[in-house]
Order: C-alpha cells, then sequence, then structure tokens
C-alpha cells in the first residue's frame, strides 16, 4: 500500500489530530526559546531536537507531546503495525519532521503523514539472515531443510553471491562463520520486524530438532542443548548476516546482548531499606514458623526471581502473574476478579499511592485485561503477545505489592483471608 493510502483510511477525527499536530511541530510553540548553556545541560542528550542551518532547536513540551501522538497514530495503522516497529515509526516521524525543516517546508498534516508511511512501507523487504547454530550434528546429511529455513554447513560459495564492497571484505566477515553450521532463513519485514522474525524462525527450529531427537532417542530433552545463536539477551557478542534477494545490501551485526548491568548506589540501599522493609524482606527465608503471608511473600519473591531469570516475555508475564496468585488465588471461583481487586487495592491504598482511589476502576479494569493476556498464554498457548510497556509496568506493580504485602505482615497481618477481606472492602467502596 502507498502512503496516501494508508493515509486514506484515517478516521476524520485522527486526520484533524495529525493536521493539528503537524502545525505545532512547525510552529513557534513547537520549540523552546533560545537557551543558556547550562539550560541546555540540564535537559540532557535524550531530549528532541532538530538541526537547521548549523544550530541545534530543541522541542518544547507541546512540540514533544505531538510527535509522539504522532507516533502513536501512525502505529495504529494496522497494515504498517504488521511489519515495521515502534521504534522504526518513531524513528521514521522524527526523520520526516527533520527533512521536512530542512527543506524549509511546512507541510499539511496528510503531506507529513504520506512522506512517513511511504518511507516506512519502503523499507519492508525480503531480508536474508545466517546465523551460527551450536549442539548440533549433521553426521551424513548435507543439510536440513524446514520450509523457508536451512542448516547447512559452511560453504563459501554462498558468500560469493553476497555483494560485498566498502568496508565489509568476503573474507574477513567470512572467518566469522566458517567453523560452525549455519541457519539461513528467508524472511519478510523492515529491518526489525525482519530480525524478529528470524529470531522467532530460529526458535521454531530449534524446537523440531528437539522433537525430532526426542521421538529417536532417551534423554534429548536434559542431555542436549542446541542453539541458534542469535541476537537476545542470553547471548552476548553475536555475529548475524542480513543481506538483501540477489546479494544486495549485506550488513554483519555485532550484538553485545541486551543485558545491561544493574546498579545498586547506597541511596537506592537506603531507599528500600528505609521505605520499603527491604531488610524485614530479606531475613524472611531465615525466619523460623512464618505465617502463611510470609510464606507467600517468599513464594512471590521466588516466581519474581524466576521471571527475571526467563528471557522470554511471554513466561516472564507469566510467571510475574504467579507472584499475584500467591496472594489473591485463594478461591477456585473468580480468580481473575481476585487478583484484579487485590493487586488494586494495594496499590492504592496499602500506602505507597502507587497510583489514586480516583484511577481505581480504570486501574482494576486494566488488571483484568492483563490477567486475560496471561490466561491466552497459559490455556491458548499463544506467545509474542506480550507488549514490552506491559511488561514493564506490571512487573512495577508487581514488585510493589510484594513490598506491600511486607508491610502488611509488619502492621499484624497474618492470613490471606483477612487481606482480601480488607481488599473487598475497599472495593466495595464507602458504605
Amino acid at each position: 500500500m502507498t502512503g496516501a493510502e494508508l493515509y486514506a483510511e484515517l478516521s476524520p477525527k485522527q486526520r484533524r489530530v495529525v493536521n493539528a499536530d503537524v502545525a505545532t511541530l512547525f510552529s513557534p510553540g513547537g520549540f523552546m526559546p533560545r537557551m543558556t548553556i547550562d539550560e541546555v545541560k540540564r535537559l540532557g542528550s535524550w531530549h528532541p531536537t532538530v538541526k537547521y542551518k548549523g544550530g541545534t532547536y530543541f522541542l518544547s513540551d507541546r512540540g514533544i507531546a505531538a510527535l509522539r501522538r504522532l507516533e502513536t497514530t501512525v502505529s495504529r495503522v494496522t497494515v504498517l503495525a504488521l511489519v515495521v516497529s515502534k521504534h522504526e515509526i518513531s524513528s521514521e516521524v522524527v526523520a520526516t519532521h527533520a527533512r521536512f525543516i530542512g527543506r524549509e517546508v511546512e507541510p499539511t498534516g496528510q503531506e507529513f503523514f504520506i512522506e512517513a508511511a511511504d518511507s516506512l512501507v519502503a523499507s519492508v523487504k525480503a531480508f536474508e539472515f545466517l546465523a551460527l547454530i551450536d549442539g548440533l550434528d549433521l553426521k551424513d546429511v548435507p543439510a536440513v531443510e524446514l520450509g523457508s529455513t536451512r542448516i547447512q554447513r559452511p560453504d563459501r560459495q554462498l558468500f560469493e553471491k553476497i555483494n560485498f564492497e566498502g568496508n565489509l571484505d568476503l573474507d574477513s566477515v567470512y572467518k566469522h562463520f566458517e567453523d560452525s553450521l549455519w541457519l539461513v532463513a528467508t524472511v519478510t519485514g523492515s529491518p526489525d520486524i525482519a530480525a524478529e522474525r528470524f529470531r522467532y524462525r530460529a526458535t521454531l527450529t530449534v524446537g523440531l530438532l528437539a522433537i525430532l531427537g526426542v521421538l529417536q532417542y532417551r534423554g534429548v530433552i536434559w542431555k542436549t542443548r542446541v542453539r541458534a545463536i542469535t541476537p537476545s539477551r542470553d547471548n552476548r557478542k553475536v555475529i548475524t548476516l542480513r543481506w538483501e534477494p540477489k546479494g544486495a545490501n549485506p550488513l554483519v551485526s555485532v550484538n553485545w546482548g541486551e543485558d545491561r548491568t544493574l546498579p545498586v548506589t547506597a541511596e537506592s540501599l537506603a531507599y528500600v531499606t528505609r521505605e520499603c522493609f527491604f531488610r524485614q524482606l530479606s531475613a524472611l527465608p531465615d525466619r523460623e514458623n512464618r505465617d502463611e503471608i510470609q510464606d507467600a511473600i517468599i513464594t512471590s519473591v521466588y516466581w519474581f526471581a524466576d521471571a527475571y531469570s526467563d528471557r522470554n516475555p511471554t513466561m516472564q508475564f507469566v510467571k510475574l502473574w504467579s507472584c499475584m496468585e500467591c496472594f489473591f488465588s485463594i478461591e477456585k471461583e473468580g480468580v481473575t476478579d481476585l487478583n484484579a481487586k487485590g493487586m488494586a487495592a494495594l496499590l492504592t491504598f496499602a500506602g505507597y499511592s502507587v497510583t489514586t482511589p480516583a484511577e481505581y476502576p480504570r486501574l482494576k479494569a486494566r488488571l483484568k485485561k492483563l490477567y486475560d493476556l496471561r490466561s491466552e498464554a497459559v490455556h491458548r498457548g499463544r506467545v509474542g503477545h506480550i507488549e514490552t510497556e506491559d511488561l514493564e509496568t506490571f512487573s512495577r506493580w508487581v514488585a510493589w505489592v510484594i513490598v506491600s504485602m511486607m508491610s502488611l505482615s509488619e502492621r499484624g497481618y497474618q492470613t490471606l483471608r483477612r487481606v482480601l477481606e480488607e481488599a473487598s472492602r475497599l472495593d466495595a467502596g464507602p458504605t
């Protein structure tokens, strides 16, 4: 589809919002007035800017809000959302803004949207990926064909069909791949989506190989581990090769893994000790004769650790809900409501003001929707439907509920039934 066709799918309200936001981005109100060096430093390096004629101009709060709404509007176009990532949409909206500024043209909302959408559509291509795979031995098999995915031995002839040029040299690139089996797959999408689909395809390929092994050999499920070494949070320094059909535009990606070091500062430690009962929480495993709530807290912390260690977002989400079920799933019926009511009550009324009483109904409704997502994974086997934002927000809420339960324990609560009764009273509202 073209950008014009995608614009035609916007509702009248969406078009009005796009027009208003584009007008803001190209108006004086979209930018901050000239600032001193100290004021610029306080904004930080991540503040949105536009470069024009050698100068750097900082977007105002109004400009940033307009930019974010445009990103949201574009990301809600279903056709685009299926083939490009939110990150690519955000980057393209920023780039489109910069291009019009550089051309000294103030576009209409329609012109802005169409140019951004056309650029995003053009980024969708067929890509071929090559990554290493280990833990597998092709005995007397030259290659394994699994649909559009192939596992094969190293083959220099494949590299000779790729148009290496500039800083990429065939011999130096080949050295990274010559000593292991290859996993080669063709996928379609934007660069981000294609990479995501390749990782998904690689995961399925490993699953198929595991099934093959389990059907024929005893102990495969625990004695072996086939891995597709693709960029992910549990692989560091991973090298993959990507190219377009007929060998065009090869790209070697060196990924150092997504995991970052968790910083613990004296200030952060002092805060959780002072405000979050961290010392009491840490001492629970050593305490004898624990009551029901204290046992539930320990089990919840265990599931939180397991969720934190897992690298699959869907399983992380499911395990985080296990943390909450330790506290609130004390009846066989109405489990969704029990969890939503219990969490919402503690997040609102336990003393940490994670949310406000006015937001309580909306919070409870959102928690029910999040629990439905968990049920889709557990009962229907659905994967890949957990958004990063939901995972981040929910993990934060779970952590605050655990801290709140520790607070209740310190205030004399001993049974989960009592916590649920109090949550039910607060849920019912003023009497």
